[in-house]
């Protein structure tokens, strides 16, 4: 079998609060409200499109990300200039977002910042090298 696929169509995520959602990556991170239901909206991440849904009664009260679990671990986006990611790092303060500041990865030496959105699934702005060496 060969998978036939042209690239990403979007990508899902379960929330627990979808007006929380909402206001998080639209007007804290000001990305695109492409459309919206009663169960759920899709929103564009710098070019992806990210369907969130509410949990439904199935779902536990309790239930929250766990990057450990199988499944999802993070999300990143590529970005070009590393400077972008300390302007990124003082608006997240600026907004009281959760992240663990600009971080060097010890394999590839790039220059990265993890961030949670409210139902703690973590998000990464990676600056892409385009050393060769790399």
């Amino acid at each position: 079998m060969k998978l036939n696929a042209n690239g990403l169509s979007h990508l899902g995520l379960r929330v627990t609060n979808l007006a929380r959602a909402k206001r998080f990556y639209v007007d804290t991170l000001g990305c695109q409200l492409v459309r919206e239901t009663d169960g759920g909206m899709l929103v564009n991440v710098s070019g992806m499109l990210v369907a969130l849904s509410e949990t439904d009664s199935y779902s536990s009260s309790y239930d929250r990300f766990n990057p450990f679990r199988v499944g999802l671990d993070h999300l990143a986006l590529a970005v070009e200039d590393p400077s972008t990611l300390e302007d990124m790092k003082r608006d997240l303060d600026a907004a009281g977002v959760r992240h663990n500041g600009v971080e060097e990865d010890p394999e590839t030496h790039g220059k990265y910042i993890s961030f949670y959105d409210p139902d703690g699934i973590a998000w990464e702005l990676y600056s892409v090298s385009t050393r060769p060496d790399v």
